[in-house]
């Protein structure tokens, strides 16, 4: 793919749905980055609203900077990897409609990621993922740090842990085209493109994390997977509802953990391997047995809040 004239080191990839309410401010953000070497790939996923009104907008204000493939009725799934496809840069960052990004975020991953280049090689598949803020829809915040507002380890980044409770977020991410090699396609099967990645990077690469906030991300009810304050109140409403939604959850995470041993088995260690095998017999085992596994191979989330309820409602 040929697009514009600038330096294709670094590219953006947008994912668009019915985005007319957030996506002005989401451009904004981008094109007011301190960091401006860098080129936007956005696809849309079949807007009814005036979304693709907004994109020919940016479109003519930054002709050489943005290239929009298109938009056809598609899950977020479905447009992110279709945008991995179009993707030819060696750094790739992800990008929701509905979220602003902080003045610096792309300057200070670049550097995280150039600490993990340089001790490592660019041939190595890394991950770099930050924290966010919280913020609600109309961008007050929540919290200053979406890893503390979730309870979750940002350091403890095994592929074990990481098969029932993806870390990183996409909307913070960089990965780099030697991880986009060996991840890509995305299959259906993968939750979503970010988890199926963050997998990837555990199982043969290498996962960084700068603790700061880089971006606000906006919670507004129709998040496609959002950020919810973890607490006792939390497992207790879960409980409250029932185990269906758990239960669905869940069932994907180990849908997908079953394609990934299956593309990448033959380059597991032994233990892994292992580790997959047993979850592709997941459906066949019983009660007590799914227990089994799980802690066998230590298959366990953030907190012990969140493992009890795993325990008990799948």
């Amino acid at each position: 793919m040929t697009v514009g004239c600038i330096d294709k080191s670094l590219q953006i990839l947008l994912a668009t749905y019915n985005s007319k309410r957030y996506l002005r401010e989401q451009l904004d953000s981008l094109f007011a980055q301190d960091y401006q070497d860098f080129q936007l790939l956005i696809r849309d996923g079949g807007s009814q609203d005036e979304t693709l009104g907004i994109i020919r907008e940016y479109q003519e204000k930054y002709p050489a900077r943005i290239h929009f493939l298109g938009s056809q009725r598609s899950t977020s799934l479905e447009n992110f990897s279709e945008l991995l496809k179009a993707s030819d840069a060696e750094l790739v960052m992800f990008c929701d409609h509905d979220d602003v990004w902080l003045p610096e975020k792309i300057s200070r991953t670049l550097e995280r990621y150039r600490e993990f280049e340089s001790q490592y090689g660019s041939r190595m598949p890394i991950l770099v993922f930050t924290d966010t803020c919280v913020a609600d829809k109309d961008l007050k915040i929540l919290s200053s740090s979406m890893i503390r507002y979730q309870h979750l380890n940002a350091h403890r980044m095994t592929l074990n842990r990481l098969i029932v409770q993806n870390v990183p977020n996409g909307n913070t991410m960089l990965v780099n085209r030697s991880l986009i090699n060996i991840a890509s396609p995305i299959p259906p099967d993968a939750v979503m493109h970010d988890h199926w990645i963050t997998l990837v990077a555990a199982a043969f690469g290498k996962i960084a994390f700068l603790n700061e906030p880089t971006l606000l991300y906006r919670q507004h009810g129709e998040n496609v997977y959002g950020a919810s304050h973890y607490s006792l109140v939390c497992l207790l409403r879960k409980l409250q509802n029932g185990r269906r939604k758990t239960v669905e959850r869940f069932e994907e995470n180990i849908r997908q953990a079953v394609a990934f041993g299956k593309r990448y088995g033959e380059k597991l260690s032994p233990c892994d391997l292992e580790m997959f095998s047993a979850l592709e017999h997941w459906n066949d085992c019983g009660f007590i047995r799914k227990r089994q596994v799980l802690l066998k191979y230590r298959i366990l989330k953030s907190g012990y809040l969140r493992n009890i309820g795993m325990f008990i409602l799948i």
